[in-house]
C-alpha cells in the first residue's frame, strides 16, 4: 500500500507551513498604544499592503522637510523634526513604532503626534 505524502510527517509539516504563509499575520491589525507622563508612544501591526498609506501620510503630517522621508524605506532611529521635536520612529513593510518623550519635548509637539497616531489608527482602521 502506498502512502500519500500528505500523509507522511514531512507532508504534514509542510501543510502547515504552505498555510501559514498565506494565511498569517498579513490579516491582522493591532494597535497599541501607551500614554504616561514621560512618554507616548504608539505600536501597530498591519497589513503590509498599508504600508504606502502609512508612508505617505507621515510623509504629509510628521516630516515638513525634504531632507527626511518614509517612502520605500524602512527607517529605525530618532529624528528630529523641522521644529526641534525629536520623534524616535521605528518603521517596516507592516509595521510601525512612534514614540515621544514628553519630557525633551514640548506639550505642543505631544500633542500633534498623539493626534497623527490617532489619525492613523482610523487610516489603519478603514482600510
Amino acid at each position: 500500500m502506498k502512502k500519500h505524502f500528505i500523509y507522511t510527517l514531512p507532508g504534514f509539516i509542510f501543510l502547515i507551513v504552505i498555510t501559514s504563509c498565506f494565511h498569517g499575520r498579513d490579516h491582522n491589525i493591532s494597535i497599541t498604544t501607551t500614554d504616561d507622563e514621560d512618554e507616548y508612544e504608539m505600536e501597530a501591526s498591519y497589513r503590509r499592503s498599508q504600508t504606502h498609506a502609512v508612508q505617505v501620510y507621515l510623509n504629509e503630517h510628521l516630516i515638513n522637510s525634504s531632507i527626511r522621508s518614509f517612502k520605500n524605506r524602512s527607517i529605525d532611529d530618532e529624528i528630529t523634526l523641522d521644529d526641534k521635536t525629536t520623534v524616535y520612529i521605528n518603521s517596516y513593510p507592516g509595521e510601525l513604532r512612534i514614540k515621544i518623550n514628553k519630557t525633551e519635548n514640548s506639550d505642543e509637539s505631544c500633542e500633534r503626534v498623539r493626534e497623527i497616531c490617532e489619525e492613523l489608527k482610523e487610516i489603519l482602521a478603514d482600510n
